[in-house]
């Protein structure tokens, strides 16, 4: 995946989020033109704090400013969106140059962010756990849809519930974080296990072939279990259907790290009375992937340019 693109759905949120908002502490997420807010904000700052450095707020504005654009962006057209004079903007947008954090083309001097742009994000998310990054995406859905959405991590050959948004719709059962349930037979543990190794899946089939409730799923040769763990694969999600709770369905899908490895997955869980399996496939699995999709992305995950991920992302 070309840096552009990374940046058009990473280094955008990273930049403003992550490097602008902590030095500012304004404390209001940035949209519309934020560069020239910067610029606002720098001189009022300045009034008020004499700690203020306004030239390091000038600074992260030619940053944001060349983040914020699809395509490369000329002198001008940086000093147009920050609202410095030429002179200025060179001199900020030469000094990020020499530092790493801009690229200028030698052909056309135009100016696109380096790669290096990336480790500030990377240095703010290391600090934050899975359920920090995750639960403003989690609350979107849910919110969206007035469904209970889960979140959960593998821990040994059970899930472990880590978050769960809980609305009044869902279905009386006694779950909460913390709570554990078996991989082979929940939306969740489908998700987590469905890229794992052949020779580990033989090995879990062994472990769990003296359960009666995994019987159906164990016997001849595990053939229903790998059969539920390729559709996993492929088609990004997993699916529920009354197996773990009478009346109750769910969709799950995987989350990834910087890695690609999976490290957790998320799910909606709906109510039977109001959900065919066709609703989960048709109408809840595409948004759940695009979230999950999404905490991926701030996990470190570099989707394939060609793959889904990259798609569902920008939805």
């Amino acid at each position: 995946m070309e840096l552009r693109q990374i940046h058009a759905a990473r280094l955008t949120p990273l930049v403003r989020s992550t490097i602008v908002q902590s030095l500012s502490r304004n404390g209001a997420p940035p949209s519309g033109r934020p560069r020239l807010s910067l610029k606002v904000m720098a001189k009022s700052r300045r009034s008020l704090d004499r700690s203020f450095i306004a030239s390091l707020s000038h600074g992260l504005a030619i940053l944001e400013a060349a983040a914020d654009s699809n395509e490369d962006v000329s002198l001008g057209e940086l000093a147009k969106r920050v609202g410095f004079k030429k002179t200025s903007t060179w001199r900020l947008a030469h000094t990020l140059v020499e530092l790493g954090y801009l690229h200028q083309d030698s052909r056309t001097r135009n100016f696109r962010p380096a790669p290096r742009v990336l480790a500030l994000g990377y240095a703010y998310f290391d600090g934050l756990d899975l359920k920090q990054l995750s639960l403003p995406f989690l609350r979107e859905l849910s919110a969206r849809y007035d469904e209970t959405v889960n979140l959960a991590v593998r821990n040994g050959d059970e899930l472990i519930y880590i978050e769960r948004i809980s609305t009044s719709q869902i279905v009386t059962i006694n779950l909460h974080v913390g709570s554990r349930l078996p991989l082979y037979c929940t939306s969740l543990g489908r998700a987590l296990i469905s890229e794992m190794s052949d020779s580990w899946l033989q090995e879990y089939v062994q472990r769990i072939a003296a359960d009666p409730k995994a019987r159906k799923y164990v016997q001849g040769g595990a053939k229903r279990i790998r059969q539920v763990l390729q559709e996993t694969r492929d088609r990004g999600y997993a699916l529920n259907d009354e197996e773990l709770v009478r009346g109750l369905r769910a969709v799950a899908s995987p989350i990834r790290d910087r890695t690609s490895q999976i490290v957790a997955a998320a799910c909606i869980s709906v109510p039977s009375s109001r959900a065919e399996l066709s609703d989960l496939r048709r109408v809840f699995a595409p948004d759940l992937i695009s979230t999950a999709a999404k905490i991926s992305l701030a996990l470190g995950y570099h989707p394939k340019e060609s793959g889904r991920d990259t798609a569902m992302i920008a939805t």
